[in-house]
């Protein structure tokens, strides 16, 4: 079965910060320390992208300058089947 998302499924993720294409259940309780853990291991390992204004930070240890119209998108990248 092909799942399409439509304008309000994009509309209503974005409102609450995660576009999903399926419904996922809750995972359990995980400590802050935890997720940052599992999100700079996924960084350095390639898993995600990380843009600030439309430029892709590549380091973690490079300085950042936000401002009050700055735009931060993360994408998560994912294997396509098959390759």
């Amino acid at each position: 079965m092909l799942r399409v998302l439509t304008e309000r499924d994009l509309t209503e993720g974005a409102l609450g910060g995660r576009v999903a294409v399926a419904p996922q259940a809750p995972g359990g309780t995980v400590t802050p320390e935890d997720a940052v853990r599992t999100a700079l291991t996924a960084f350095g390992d390639g898993l995600y992208y990380v843009f600030l204004d439309e430029e892709q930070l590549e380091s973690l240890q490079a300085p950042l300058t936000l401002r009050p119209d700055s735009t931060l998108l993360l994408v998560r990248l994912t294997a396509l089947a098959g390759g």
